[in-house]
């Protein structure tokens, strides 16, 4: 039966704007390495019958240096309003044991991964779009626009392929924060916001 899911996702990272590993491999990350965090907002999903809709999820990981060089440690929070079954499936999607885009991707640049973490994740979208996920992080982005108000965008990034992103919006981070106490902590300013629709 598979699984869908669908709706808008944040990321930010260590990096001031604009992270280069989103640019493809030849970029370096501005302290040699690279801290990043993915949160995403679930407006609709399934998974082999399991209802998946409001569910929140959060990705991070640290690099050695550019994300396509790989050998990452990542871990994903779980929102805690998920239940049981819902935590099950969400786990096993966005760890890339479901199939979909997360199994090739996470196989090519993860090495290490950390046990599953389920905590409060609050996602929120508007002007200031924000992530706070339990004691672990947070952040607070402004969206950059031009003089009439049209969000800055990129296409035809090598990452945002990589994540079948169709567009992404970049957006300042300012004083986000990650403080995991098995991943290396980092404060940032490189922030993007996306839409996502995946299957597997």
């Amino acid at each position: 039966m598979g699984w869908q899911l669908s709706g808008r996702s944040v990321e930010l990272c260590s990096c001031k704007m604009l992270c280069p590993c989103w640019l493809g491999p030849e970029g370096t990350p501005d302290q040699g390495w690279c801290g990043g965090t993915l949160g995403f907002d679930i407006q609709r999903g399934n998974s082999d019958g399991i209802d998946l809709d409001g569910t929140k999820v959060a990705f991070t990981a640290e690099w050695p240096g550019n994300f396509f060089g790989g050998q990452g440690t990542a871990r994903l929070y779980i929102g805690d309003s998920a239940n049981a079954e819902q935590r099950r499936e969400l786990e096993a999607i966005f760890s890339g044991k479901k199939g979909g885009l997360f199994e090739g991707l996470w196989g090519a640049v993860i090495s290490n991964w950390l046990p599953s973490e389920t905590t409060t994740i609050e996602i929120g979208w508007g002007d200031s779009p924000f992530l706070r996920v339990g004691s672990f992080g947070q952040a607070t982005l402004t969206p950059l626009k031009d003089q009439t108000g049209k969000p800055t965008r990129v296409e035809g990034a090598a990452a945002q392929a990589a994540f079948q992103f169709a567009s992404m919006d970049l957006a300042s981070s300012k004083g986000s924060r990650w403080s995991d106490p098995k991943l290396r902590q980092w404060q940032g300013d490189s922030g993007t916001l996306h839409q996502f629709n995946w299957s597997g």
